[in-house]
């Protein structure tokens, strides 16, 4: 279930735990590779994300941990993400590929073009950023100062921090500069170049229910604790 990007824009910033909605997406990798994905969420605390590039398979975020629950040979199985990241080893991609090359941003700058993003108009603004090769890079991004899309972003950006985190990546400072200067005018992300853009969004907070581990399903213990080197060095 972890794509080949990170699917969710890298914002941080603190939501009302009440707060929840859902999102429609859509985003590419590097090499153009097109996933959708459904991210339902309360707050930061809870968050559910289907696919259908990942048929019966998806992903809950809650207590601070990321699942896996996909069905292997009929029998639901549940897996900490970190578990999945250990056996892929140096395979698996990193989660927040989408903004991982943000290194240090030189300027974020408000265009005088307006742009409607999943029925929400916001601001398009110019990124020009130095990569981890230092070499320079622009993007066009679009915010906009519209609840529901703030507070996506900061469920999104508090579920890639948390796979992030399970992987062992390093976020560069610029990302959370970035991040920083986007949410002290409280803005939401509605599209970032051609890496993501969001296609709906609605502000009904879904059943808590959604984010409840199926019953009567196999979870896999914690496989590094059984095998320490699983995974191999990073």
């Amino acid at each position: 279930m972890i794509g080949r990007t990170w699917i969710l824009a890298a914002m941080l910033a603190p939501a009302c735990v009440y707060a929840g909605g859902t999102a429609n997406l859509t985003a590419r990798d590097e090499q153009g590779k097109q996933l959708t994905a459904t991210v339902e969420f309360v707050g930061t605390s809870r968050l559910r994300v289907t696919s259908p590039n990942q048929p019966g398979a998806y992903m809950i975020a809650r207590d601070g941990k990321v699942y896996n629950i996909a069905k292997i040979q009929g029998r639901t199985v549940v897996m900490e993400a970190k578990d999945l990241m250990r056996m892929a080893g140096n395979m698996m991609p990193s989660p927040t590929a989408a903004i991982e090359q943000v290194n240090s941003v030189v300027s974020l700058t408000p265009t005088p073009a307006r742009e409607t993003v999943a029925g929400i108009t916001g601001t398009v603004y110019k990124l020009t950023y130095e990569d981890g090769q230092r070499r320079t890079r622009t993007e066009d991004l679009v915010l906009a100062k519209d609840a529901r899309a703030n507070e996506f972003t900061s469920a999104a950006v508090h579920f890639g921090k948390t796979l992030a985190a399970a992987s062992g990546t390093i976020i560069p400072p610029g990302a959370d500069d970035l991040v920083a200067r986007i949410q002290r005018d409280g803005l939401g992300l509605l599209r970032f170049g051609n890496r993501i853009e969001i296609n709906s969004l609605n502000g009904t907070t879904p059943a808590a229910a959604r984010f409840d581990l199926p019953a009567g399903s196999f979870q896999m213990p914690d496989l590094g604790g059984l095998f320490p080197g699983l995974g191999g060095a990073r």
